[in-house]
């Protein structure tokens, strides 16, 4: 095990203390935020990383956004809630926010972490996940939830718009079969795989007459409404290909 100096801990601590700055928070232990950018791969020098701090935010994170979403938008229902809470937790703006608040460059890693992924979108939204966690227990529910109202939930949302195309993909695939006599279009789940806390289905949209396209998403609904409009977009270039 490594042990690091006195000016190595010294720099560390004052590049925290920098970072609790962009946060908005200040920790009363900041080791806290230490271990939430700290990447497994330092197993072997005896340090704890983000792991558990990454389960509890990540859990945190669902509840406060779906909470957001459910007190500030009550002419809303549950289906566009629904989707629109995947679209704010899901990895790619999570990753916006590690890398607009410069996480990846606090990241304590090991020589198991290539450099490139240092910056990659996984890596980043676990640490924005691992931050809010570490929030959630330093400062309890009212800091943590500061912080996700300032990072991460957006200013203004879409429930109608771009989202309605992934919400119609199941329905306009179901009368394209019916107007084209396909029978109707069924889904299957193939598999499931991830943690429980960041799964990802994938899934399979196929018809009577053995064409099918899948699709994936970190909910089975997502995945069912991609394999539909993959499979719709396989029909319309069919069809203008000469066939039906």
């Amino acid at each position: 095990m490594s042990e690091s100096t006195p000016l190595q801990l010294a720099a560390r601590r004052r590049s925290l203390l920098e970072l609790q700055q962009r946060l908005g928070h200040r920790f009363e232990d900041l080791s806290l935020l230490d271990r939430a950018l700290t990447h497994a791969s330092t197993g072997n020098e005896g340090r704890k990383s983000y792991e558990r701090l990454e389960f509890l935010g990540d859990a945190f994170l669902n509840f406060a956004s779906a909470d957001w979403l459910y007190r500030s938008h009550p002419e809303v229902a549950e289906g566009a809630l629904t989707e629109t809470r995947t679209r704010i937790v899901s990895r790619g703006p999570l990753a916006a926010v590690g890398r607009r608040l410069l996480l990846h460059d606090q990241l304590l890693s090991g020589k198991g972490l290539r450099a490139a992924e240092r910056s990659s979108e996984r890596i980043l939204a676990d640490l924005v996940e691992a931050v809010i966690g570490a929030i959630l227990i330093d400062g309890g529910v009212t800091a943590a939830k500061a912080f996700v109202r300032r990072h991460v939930l957006p200013k203004t949302i879409d429930t109608t718009g771009a989202d309605e195309t992934a919400k119609d993909s199941k329905t306009a695939l179901l009368h394209w079969c019916q107007h084209h006599k396909l029978g109707q279009p069924r889904y299957e789940l193939l598999a499931t795989t991830g943690l429980q806390h960041e799964q990802e289905f994938r899934v399979v949209a196929r018809l009577e007459d053995g064409r099918r396209a899948e699709g994936a998403g970190r909910t089975k609904r997502a995945a069912e409404k991609l394999a539909a409009e993959r499979l719709l977009a396989d029909l319309a270039a069919a069809r203008d290909a000469g066939g039906r």
